[in-house]
């Protein structure tokens, strides 16, 4: 026995009143249980709507409840995007767009050493970084909602951490601890500029992985 649209749109609710802001997961679960409700009804059509749905609710308890399934599906989501990122960032330290990631590490290195202090010449590069990264926040922020909807796969491609930590953090706090060696050493020079580029990688495929997500949920989901 099927569902009719108003009884759907009733077990929607009651999924969001679950605290369940994320849209895709409001969509999935409410498409499982409904699955499940007219499963338990095609073998018993004597019980009635509100009868089934308890039943149904029944199965989500312990670690299928709809918070665990929340907690699992994020976990899943972030290994996914720090796997297709590294990914992406293997891809440029590969032929031919290591070529691009060589000439870019080349040309910083080369740059430094005319800086009569380069560490002063790290800390800007990673502060320049900072700035760059503004336009990811801005696209995060833009597109937090779409159609007034939440979804758990924008919000892993928050920019936050990889602006106000990650390497670039990582690369601020070396500097400084690591600041007259990077005066005296060429070798550690060249290492902080090594770190610069890939966090310079982190960035790019950080906004082209933003890109993609955003423009694959409006298509999947039809939302403007």
């Amino acid at each position: 026995m099927q569902l009719t649209n108003e009884q759907i749109k009733y077990v929607s609710d009651y999924i969001e009143s679950k605290d369940i802001k994320w849209y895709e997961l409001q969509v999935e679960l409410t498409d499982h249980m409904v699955s499940s409700m007219e499963e338990i009804w095609e073998k018993d059509p004597e019980l009635t709507f509100h009868q089934v749905k308890q039943y149904a609710e029944n199965k989500f308890t312990g670690d299928s409840s709809f918070k665990s399934i929340e907690k699992e599906q994020t976990k899943v989501l972030r290994k996914e995007y720090n796997r297709e990122q590294w990914k992406m960032i293997a891809a440029y330290l590969k032929f031919p767009k290591i070529i691009s990631s060589i000439l870019l590490l080349a040309l910083t290195f080369k740059i430094s050493l005319y800086f009569e202090e380069p560490r002063k010449f790290v800390a800007v590069l990673f502060l320049f970084l900072l700035f760059a990264a503004i336009p990811m926040l801005y696209t995060y922020l833009k597109s937090r909602k779409i159609d007034g909807n939440r979804f758990l796969e924008i919000e892993m491609i928050n920019p936050i951490p990889i602006i106000f930590g990650g390497f670039i953090n990582l690369g601020l706090n070396l500097a400084n601890v690591f600041k007259e060696e990077i005066d005296e050493y060429p070798l550690v020079l060249f290492l902080f500029c090594c770190l610069w580029a890939l966090t310079v990688l982190c960035v790019i495929t950080g906004i082209q992985l933003q890109n993609k997500t955003i423009k694959r949920i409006k298509k999947q989901y039809q939302l403007s």
